[in-house]
């Protein structure tokens, strides 16, 4: 019998974690549920974590990698579900998240993607809590400008149009997820929306988005790049000053926190050079914050 639903969940040097990232997939109850663990090689007790696991598991395995991307990418040549997910190995699914959104997409007839809302939590370094419903995008100009907001753990896709748009780019390291939804509008396929928290987010100080998330922007310049193109002209120049504005806003951000530390020459330089990158930038929080921070520290 083809599998229901295949659940991916790369992993290295998470083992604090797996455990309850996998023991969330396994409690979902999805009848034909596939469920693969690729590990990079881990050093820390992650291999001992899984193989407590191994008699739930379909397939895993522990050997040196090309890096997350490659890891999901060896899942899906293992795969054989229907649908497609991967959760990473510091993540968890909410109870019922994944049988809500099996039924959510069986009710739409056609759906190939679909995003469920996350909660983000922390721990006692990394405080974060916050959570969303999805904010799909209505098309490219949206996603390249950033308007949208759909958390990866929230996602399940066909595996089909998976495999169809050649699964994730591995040459990314941080959003191959991000140009996989690229991928996804460009062959004219729609993110379908479940407004429900649907998974768990998890911040903490090793985390790519905590540890290295200033370095995501070089990657978003490649995705736009990419696919820019593929918008008409009115688009394209909508595209290029919402873009424009969120790297003024970035630019804001820092210049504020180089005020915050003591150092103003270089907040207001940074200033200056969100204003030369986007006036607009004034009216926006960001802007406006860093200017009274400026003016009257």
């Amino acid at each position: 019998m083809t599998p229901t639903l295949t659940v991916i969940t790369p992993s290295y040097n998470q083992g604090q974690f797996l455990a309850e990232t996998i023991d969330s997939v396994l409690a979902q109850g999805i009848p034909g549920l596939e469920y693969i663990v690729v590990d990079g090689g881990s050093t820390d007790d992650s291999v001992e974590v899984i193989k407590r696991h191994a008699r739930h598991l379909a397939w895993w395995v522990s050997e040196k990698d090309r890096g997350q991307s490659h890891a999901i990418n060896k899942g899906i040549a293992k795969a054989h579900g229907t649908w497609l997910a991967y959760l990473n190995s510091d993540d968890v699914y909410l109870p019922g998240a994944l049988r809500s959104l099996l039924d959510a997409l069986a009710a739409k007839p056609g759906a190939q993607w679909i995003a469920g809302g996350v909660i983000g939590f922390g721990t006692p370094e990394v405080p974060v809590h916050e959570w969303h419903l999805p904010t799909v995008p209505r098309g490219m100009l949206d996603l390249l400008s950033s308007r949208f907001q759909m958390a990866q753990p929230g996602h399940v896709w066909s595996r089909e149009l998976v495999q169809r748009v050649g699964g994730f780019d591995e040459s990314l390291r941080y959003l191959f997820d991000i140009n996989l939804y690229a991928a996804f509008i460009a062959h004219g396929v729609p993110c379908e929306a479940l407004d429900r928290p649907v998974a768990g987010y998890r911040f903490h100080a090793t985390s790519k988005t905590v540890a290295e998330g200033s370095l995501f922007e070089k990657e978003w310049d490649i995705i736009r790049a990419r696919y820019v193109t593929s918008l008409g002209p009115m688009d394209r120049m909508r595209a290029t000053h919402r873009i424009g504005l969120l790297k003024a806003q970035a630019l804001a951000v820092q210049a504020a926190r180089a005020v915050d530390s003591g150092d103003r020459a270089t907040g207001r330089a940074g200033f200056a050079r969100a204003m030369q990158r986007h006036p607009g930038v004034l009216l926006t929080r960001e802007g406006a914050g860093c200017a009274r921070r400026i003016l009257f520290g």
